[in-house]
């Protein structure tokens, strides 16, 4: 949580948390409930058990995932400015000099969709990207007692620009004492890269090329494999459950499937 020096820093400020909230609102009352707290017309949200916990558990996601890469994770709680425009700043959780990467540690229901909560915290990873001068930002996630993962924040110049105009308007309301409109939400760009090992060869182009040379040759044979198969399981009457046919083992499960295998030694 941030310390009474911090939340005075943040005054009349556009910050990471307001980044999710004008990207992401789905209604006006949505949003002109976080524009009412920030020109102090409604206090904020009580403290609450989940802002408890995930404000513990966010050093421990991040120096876990120290402990899984060997990458140091530095920075940490560094409140940074826009380099450009005023009145934007964020808190980082973290910064990782190996990839030039902005961290951001969450701690989230069990059975949270991922890709929820890649689409719901993108724009607080976007703006801590575009006042850092980050290359790439990470959601540092953990979820029940899974092992925490990295989803992957793909910079994008429109999605920024985006951000950035609607965060020049909330800051004008702020100012102006003028409730919010919402607009639509805006979806993030694909945090999947396209990479063309040909043209900008990697580390494990040769490999990946070798591997579907292979794949290419064997795929007449599979398929011949797998009609062969098919054949086979067909000609099993409903009412059998295994047969033996020298080398091989037909068996049948409970949901009627037949497998084949080859029979022990």
């Amino acid at each position: 949580m941030l310390t009474e020096a911090e939340e005075d820093y943040r005054i009349g400020k556009f910050t990471g948390s307001l980044a999710n909230a004008v990207m992401n609102a789905k209604s006006e009352a949505e949003l002109v409930k976080v524009w009412r707290i920030k020109v102090g017309l409604d206090p904020p949200d009580p403290e609450n058990w989940p802002m408890r916990l995930g404000s513990h558990v966010e050093k421990l996601l991040l120096d876990e995932r120290v402990l899984q890469t060997g990458h140091p994770i530095i920075r940490r709680g560094e409140i940074v400015d826009h380099p450009t425009l005023m009145d934007i700043c964020v808190k980082l959780d973290g910064y990782r000099v190996f990839d030039r990467a902005v961290m951001e540690a969450k701690f989230c229901g069990a059975f949270r969709d991922r890709y929820e909560i890649f689409r719901y915290y993108y724009p607080q990873v976007a703006l801590q990207m575009s006042c850092t001068g980050a290359e790439r930002g990470y959601l540092v996630v953990g979820q029940g007692t899974a092992n925490p993962i990295e989803i992957e924040c793909v910079r994008d110049e429109g999605y920024e620009a985006e951000l950035l105009e609607r965060a020049a308007a909330f800051l004008l309301c702020i100012r102006t004492f003028t409730p919010p409109c919402p607009l639509p939400p805006v979806i993030p760009p694909d945090r999947w890269r396209t990479l063309d090992v040909i043209a900008e060869p990697t580390n494990w182009s040769a490999q990946l090329l070798q591997h579907l040379e292979n794949y290419g040759i064997t795929a007449d044979a599979a398929a011949d494999h797998d009609a062969a198969g098919a054949a086979a399981r067909a000609l099993i009457p409903d009412d059998v459950g295994k047969v033996f046919a020298g080398p091989w083992l037909l068996a049948r499960d409970k949901r009627g499937v037949v497998s084949i295998r080859r029979k022990a030694v």
